[in-house]
């Protein structure tokens, strides 16, 4: 693995694809999003028993299921870095760790929207919410301790150290609401089937694939910035920007 990662993960390359691909995901993520939306708000019916209120779903789930996933992803990169010390793995968790934050502010915000109208309150410390509340503090914390330490090596292995510590609450928000007795609702979506109509769950899968798109178009150029950062004084990066 750490020959594959050595040969076809180095910066300058990175850099290059990171370029060409920034611009085009970004179009096809905001178009994919206008569509969706348009979808989402226009084409579907209101739900019986949450009337309008429901479609605020379609960007609570999506950035719910993106705040882990991006947790996830630090933790898996801080874990290779700390094993092979691949300097792109430490490239990756920085890039990203602004995204999840993003996306874990929305689905705070987004759920407390959504909780007044449905729970009547804004806010309760149940498991879930608690929970996730936790991850937001955890990725400001990261944020936090970008700018902690002079040395770009000491702050990628605590980074790492940190990430894959704090990637223990990722199952505990995931099964919070099955092994507590929350305010939050148990999983529409299950191997057992869906608690969503077929037609309201096509809107989901839209939605999170554009921001899919988002999310990549701006770690792509979070990437660029990092490695601009971290050896853009090389003759090798040089090349790359004026060529």
């Amino acid at each position: 693995m750490y020959k594959y990662v050595a040969k076809y993960f180095i910066p300058s390359r990175v850099f290059k694809f990171c370029n060409l691909t920034a611009i085009p995901t970004f179009i096809i993520g905001l178009i994919a999003f206008l569509l969706s939306s348009y979808f989402v708000i226009y084409s579907l019916p209101a739900d019986v028993e949450q009337q309008e209120i429901y479609r605020i779903l379609f960007i609570h789930v999506p950035s719910a299921i993106l705040s882990e996933l991006i947790y996830l992803f630090l933790a898996v990169n801080g874990f290779i870095y700390l094993v092979w010390r691949t300097k792109i793995s430490a490239i990756f968790l920085n890039s990203a760790i602004s995204i999840g934050l993003i996306f874990t502010a929305i689905v705070l915000i987004s759920g407390s929207i959504w909780g007044k109208p449905t729970w009547g309150t804004y806010w309760v410390w149940d498991a879930r919410i608690t929970s996730t509340f936790i991850l937001l503090i955890q990725y400001i914390g990261l944020i936090a301790l970008r700018s902690s330490f002079s040395s770009k090596q000491t702050t990628d292995q605590i980074l790492s150290i940190v990430s894959i510590i704090g990637a223990v609450n990722i199952p505990i928000i995931k099964f919070s609401v099955d092994w507590w007795n929350t305010l939050h609702q148990n999983a529409s979506i299950t191997t057992s089937g869906s608690a969503i109509d077929s037609e309201m769950l096509i809107g989901l899968p839209l939605m999170l694939v554009s921001l899919l798109f988002l999310s990549f178009s701006i770690f792509a150029r979070n990437i660029q910035f990092e490695i601009l950062t971290r050896t853009g004084k090389t003759s090798a990066m040089r090349e790359i920007i004026n060529g």
